[in-house]
């Protein structure tokens, strides 16, 4: 959705695609990762249900502990404050610098030419909508908004039910957070999922976009989307079981808990899962494979604290997302090359200096410095920022000087964001060719004295960089 419909924009404002490919493969993929409500925290909280039944804890809600784990995945935490931070000081450095200059210095023309003969070869997936679609907010806001709340009402009225068939002598309070406590997360993310998909297919019905054979093919194909997670979960839940009967996991724990410290097995866990993950190219291939061996090797070397346990499975499923933003042969690699548009080698060059940036920060100043007892999960958060920011200023040349003044881009920005509002009409909007002044706007293609010596410096500046 992104790639598709920013890539326009680009040469408005003269930003590399590799930038536009690194910000739009970090941010869909960790911040999915994170989210409550998302594809992935149904396979984290199945990894999770599996450790509780190792180490037997039979009654502890396997979503209150995927919300425990959060503040300790700081692989993604950091790589998004680099993100921010980039974004906000406009400071780049290595190979991602040299493509934020080439497209600088890029004539208008070429690339709008570019992309005319991309989108002229780009044929829609079987999820896109076909050409002339109107394209609703409502239409995407209200089901995952049904999503979230079907969720939280099912947890919170799950949770109550619960309370109230308790002996009582003994009952807790019927309130909210006893109420999420005791909620059963699984079922209701289910009913929340199926109250979703159900409130799509009405809009699409009711609005006369879709034909219900139409609808559900697009089910059938969302459908189709979720069965690798399904298998890995199931092979995953498959070998856990051979560990635990093997007892794989108990021949780890005593052999290390003599000689492994506690405060190095976070940071230990983070780094396997970095190598597994960039190999494999899977979080959720990465997870299935450390999980069952992490959690009774946390639960021995930690005492049974369900903090040291938490940090441990934060670790595990904060790493394993390194190679899904790195890794060439990840399919979130493969999925934001096409999105946009950027070849996979451009990309792999500018992203992993980064990646791996923001990597080694979140093992030394998060896994490391929490584990030594230095700071707590959010001083790790903390001294991550501040040490990407270092980095950062260290690293970074001052931002480029794009040769575009203001009323320059405001203009390209206008033109270029009037291209998928005409394709959603199923019109198609002329671009402007290089060098062509439109008679009805000349502030905004023939810049007066003062910005063309702009200009100048501007072109001066960047070739002096």
């Amino acid at each position: 959705i992104v790639g598709n419909s920013l890539r326009p924009l680009l040469s408005a404002v003269r930003l590399s695609v590799e930038k536009f490919a690194f910000v739009a493969h970090v941010m869909g993929t960790t911040l999915a990762s994170l989210s409550p409500v998302s594809s992935w925290v149904g396979l984290q909280i199945g990894y999770i249900a599996a450790v509780y039944q190792q180490i037997g804890w039979t009654h502890a809600d396997p979503f209150i502990g995927f919300l425990q784990t959060l503040r300790f995945r700081f692989f993604p935490l950091s790589v998004l404050a680099f993100v921010v931070l980039n974004a906000a000081s406009g400071r780049d450095f290595g190979p991602m610098r040299a493509a934020e200059a080439r497209a600088a210095a890029a004539e208008e023309g070429e690339a709008a030419a570019e992309e005319a003969r991309e989108e002229e070869a780009e044929a829609p997936g079987a999820l896109d909508p076909t050409p002339g679609t109107p394209l609703r907010a409502v239409n995407a806001l209200l089901p995952f908004g049904m999503v979230m709340g079907a969720s939280f009402l099912g947890m919170v009225m799950g949770g109550l039910a619960h309370i109230g068939a308790l002996p009582a002598l003994g009952r807790p309070a019927a309130n909210l957070v006893n109420a999420l406590r005791f909620a059963d997360s699984v079922t209701a993310l289910l009913w929340g999922s199926v109250a979703g998909w159900l409130t799509s297919l009405t809009l699409v019905l009711s609005q006369r976009l879709l034909s219900l054979s139409e609808a559900m093919d697009a089910w059938t194909n969302g459908i189709k989307e979720v069965l690798e997670p399904t298998l890995v979960l199931l092979l995953a839940w498959a070998l856990g079981e051979v560990i635990r009967d093997v007892g794989t996991a108990e021949f780890i724990a005593t052999s290390l808990q003599a000689g492994l410290p506690a405060w190095s097995l976070p940071a230990l866990i983070s780094l396997i899962c970095y190598v597994i993950s960039f190999a494999c190219g899977s979080s959720f291939g990465t997870m299935g494979i450390v999980f069952p061996l992490v959690g009774p090797l946390a639960f021995s070397v930690g005492g049974g604290e369900a903090r040291f346990l938490y940090r441990c499975l934060g670790a595990t499923m904060g790493g394993a997302i390194f190679g899904n933003v790195c890794s060439p042969i990840s399919d979130t690699t493969i999925l934001t090359t096409l999105a946009t548009r950027c070849g996979l080698a451009q990309h792999m060059r500018t992203t992993i200096p980064y990646t791996a940036i923001a990597g080694l920060v979140a093992l030394v100043c998060g896994d490391l410095a929490v584990g030594l007892g230095l700071c707590g999960a959010g001083g790790g958060i903390v001294l991550c920022v501040a040490a990407l920011l270092g980095v950062q200023l260290a690293l970074a040349a001052r931002p480029l000087a794009h040769s575009l003044t203001h009323s320059r881009v405001q203009a390209r920005l206008s033109h270029a964001a009037a291209a998928p509002f005409g394709a959603m009409r199923g019109k198609r909007v002329p671009r402007r060719a290089a060098g062509h002044t439109d008679d009805n706007a000349p502030h905004a293609e023939a810049p007066d004295d003062q910005e063309q010596q702009g200009e100048e410096c501007g072109v001066a500046d960047l070739e002096v960089g």
